[in-house]
């Protein structure tokens, strides 16, 4: 398994840290860091230059992309030296570019991107839910594991069942990398007015996994709420990890509010497993 892990801004990078050296190490994987100089940052910085002033903006910029490129070597040799010392095979690089551009070329190149999901690239701050590298999951086509802000190894993974083509990737794509195969627990969920109708939810990711040489995991067929009932089982079955087929077809402000991944990401407290 090759692990793509995009270095973030601030504190939450850790957790991702360790996630994907969990990860590395539960499945013979090998991780690759990347750290991104932000162009776009540096532009910003160029254009703010007032009038007559060109060439302090320039000098600016300079400046800025010297200590971004200074932090990002720091940033990927501490990751390199911890998941060397954890004995999974690594190698890391500092490139600079547009930072959603790079990571979506390097993806392709690998089959999980783990990261945070109270990480941030925005140098305002402003996708510290996920954002980025959910747009890149849209883009470039690889399964995220996003981390909790808890550091919480995996015992307990719930599959969210929601039918069709997305719920069918994303357990497709869990089961194509073997991830959590002899987890202690797993459990398929369905949100379902009717018991039949959650069971026919539930009946082809139980098909994927089996196919794939899991062992029987446990069913739970609940009504009421969607959102509300996913959340609530999670907390009574002690869920480390959920997996949902991606974020839907929504606008990225009702997924905050309304969808079952948005309230997951607001949550923040357990790992989640994305793939459109």
């Amino acid at each position: 398994m090759r692990i793509l892990l995009p270095v973030s801004r601030g504190d939450s990078f850790d957790s991702a840290l360790r996630l994907a050296i969990d990860t590395a190490k539960a499945h013979g994987g090998a991780i690759r860091v990347l750290s991104v100089v932000d162009a776009a940052e540096i532009r910003r910085i160029e254009a703010g230059a007032r009038p007559g002033a060109i060439h302090l903006a320039l000098r600016a910029a300079e400046e800025a992309r010297k200590r971004m490129a200074a932090e990002g070597k720091a940033a990927v040799a501490a990751a390199v030296r911890r998941i060397e010392d954890a004995g999974v095979p690594v190698r890391g690089e500092v490139r600079e570019g547009e930072v959603a551009r790079e990571i979506v070329a390097e993806a392709g190149a690998n089959d999980l991107l783990v990261s945070a999901i109270a990480s941030h690239f925005d140098p305002d701050l402003e996708d510290a839910s996920g954002r980025l590298v959910l747009s890149v999951m849209r883009e470039g086509g690889i399964p995220i594991l996003l981390a909790g802000s808890a550091g919480r190894p995996v015992r307990t993974v719930v599959v969210g069942c929601g039918g069709g083509a997305r719920t069918e990737r994303a357990v497709g794509a869990m089961a194509r990398l073997s991830l959590w195969k002899s987890v202690p627990r797993g459990i398929l969920l369905a949100v379902d007015d009717s018991r039949t109708g959650g069971e026919e939810r539930i009946a082809e990711p139980r098909r994927i996994l089996a196919d794939a040489g899991y062992p029987p995991w446990e069913e739970a067929v609940l009504s009421g709420p969607r959102a509300e009932t996913v959340l609530s089982f999670c907390d009574s079955a002690g869920a480390d990890v959920v997996v949902l087929g991606g974020w839907g077809e929504h606008r990225w402000d009702d997924l905050l509010g309304l969808s079952v991944t948005g309230r997951l990401l607001d949550d923040g407290r357990r790992h989640l497993f994305l793939y459109m």
